[in-house]
């Protein structure tokens, strides 16, 4: 059934004579002595009645804007260069009576329109709409012509008048939709005033596909303490879209902001994490929706709006985190894990830190183990040094004669025969007596 639409929808669509059938774009009507004139232009305006005939003198007056007032030999006023607020009308006297009016219309022909339709609720009527480019005169006036077509035949076309919003700028009109019509629709804008007309393309649209909400709302970035990378997005829907009975889903994309490339993902809920953001770096972030089931279009992007991540502040220390929820590896892809687990601070420095910076226990700690570590290197070494003189002192004790003071060394007296030979003297003195000394004593017999 839907492709059968599609196929004849596109057959009247290009059939040359749908426009006609649509609806005839036409000018303004104006009254029959109207004079109609483009801006810039030399209009000259006639006094009519047979009072303003010759060489009469004649009073004009304007009704315009500026209220100006003229004096003509004859019945005839030229003006050089119209412009739009000339537009009014213009009467002449002939010795202070009024002898006749000239209406005045100054007038832009109108551009040609773009029509752009759109629901902004599968509950709503359709919108559509036209934003000129200028301020259109306030002569301009804009109708819709409106062809339903169903799968079966064509129903009869009807108009519908559009409205000129100041503060939006546009022309709009309201398209009736019931909830769930699953009719396709052609419409086409007729833009006309007094002095020309533009009429649009057709547009075809299907009452369901044509579903385009509004952009998200109240979208807020703020950063998450303790993550460096990460930042917290989080969007309502549009107050024009009803969330009761239909959910929308959404695309999220965010970028650098010296960077022109986006990364983006889909959504369902309203608040999501970004968790590889750049350390430091602000950030542009956009959201756009479009309803859950797939039924229509996306809508515009949202403003953009800036975050960036959070930063460490420069007094707190390396590995002591201000609050215990803090979590030091931003890498953790566990979300609750950030606002529920305690974490154990530690004294290494992180990658990217200043490494100088050492807290106070930490210092304690290691300076009495290296106190410590000292101490029991000087025990050890004096121990190792009493074993080791301890052999050596008993081995010196047993190789050398016991040591006797000065006072107690007597010289030895040998009594030896005065008359007697040297061999018989060297026979007879003991071998251990040359042998035989300590240390400092001499000998009594080298001091003769």
């Amino acid at each position: 059934m839907l492709a059968v639409g599609c196929a004849l929808l596109a057959a009247l669509l290009a059939a040359p004579t749908v426009a006609l059938v649509l609806g005839s774009c036409r000018p303004l009507e104006v009254a029959n002595n109207t004079v109609i004139s483009l801006p810039g232009a030399t209009v000259t305006l006639i006094c009519p009645g047979k009072e303003a005939e010759g060489n009469v003198t004649i009073q004009w007056v304007s009704s315009g804007s500026q209220h100006r007032r003229w004096t003509t030999t004859g019945n005839s006023l030229l003006l050089k260069a119209v412009q739009l607020n000339d537009t009014g009308s213009f009467s002449c006297f002939l010795d202070e009576h009024l002898v006749g009016t000239v209406p005045l219309l100054v007038d832009v022909p109108p551009e040609e329109p773009k029509l752009s339709c759109a629901r902004k609720n599968p509950l709503v009527s359709a919108t559509c709409e036209w934003f000129p480019s200028s301020t259109p005169s306030p002569t301009t006036k804009a109708v819709l012509f409106v062809k339903k077509i169903k799968t079966t035949n064509p129903d009869s076309g009807f108009q519908l008048p559009c409205q000129y919003s100041q503060k939006f700028r546009s022309f709009s009109c309201q398209v009736e939709i019931l909830e769930g019509d699953k009719n396709y629709h052609v419409v086409s804008l007729c833009v006309s005033n007094s002095v020309g007309s533009k009429s649009s393309s057709n547009v075809a649209f299907h009452s369901l596909k044509m579903v385009r909400p509004d952009p998200p709302v109240n979208l807020v970035v703020s950063a998450i303490p303790g993550r460096p990378r990460w930042l917290n997005v989080s969007w309502q829907d549009p107050e024009s879209w009803d969330s009761r009975y239909y959910k929308l889903k959404f695309e999220l994309r965010y970028r650098p902001v010296w960077s022109k490339t986006f990364t983006a993902w889909l959504e369902t809920q309203h608040q999501c994490i970004i968790r590889d953001a750049l350390r430091g770096v602000k950030h542009v972030v956009q959201l756009r929706g479009k309803e859950d089931l797939e039924m229509g279009q996306w809508s515009e992007w949202s403003a953009e709006v800036t975050g960036t991540p959070w930063i460490e502040p420069p007094s707190t220390p390396t590995g002591i985190l201000k609050d215990p929820t803090q979590v030091s590896d931003e890498d953790s892809d566990d979300e609750e894990y950030l606002y529920s687990q305690p974490v154990k601070a530690t004294s290494f420095p992180v990658s990217g830190q200043d490494s100088s910076s050492i807290s106070l226990p930490t210092f304690l700690v290691a300076g009495g183990s290296l106190v410590f570590g000292l101490l029991l290197c000087v025990i050890i070494i004096l121990r190792l040094k009493k074993t080791w003189k301890s052999p050596a002192v008993r081995e010196s004790k047993m190789s050398s004669p016991p040591p006797y003071s000065l006072g107690q060394l007597k010289p030895a007296f040998i009594l030896v025969p005065l008359l007697t030979s040297a061999g018989s003297h060297n026979s007879s003195r003991p071998d251990n007596t040359l042998n035989h000394s300590c240390p400092g004593v001499r000998d009594p017999q080298s001091q003769q």
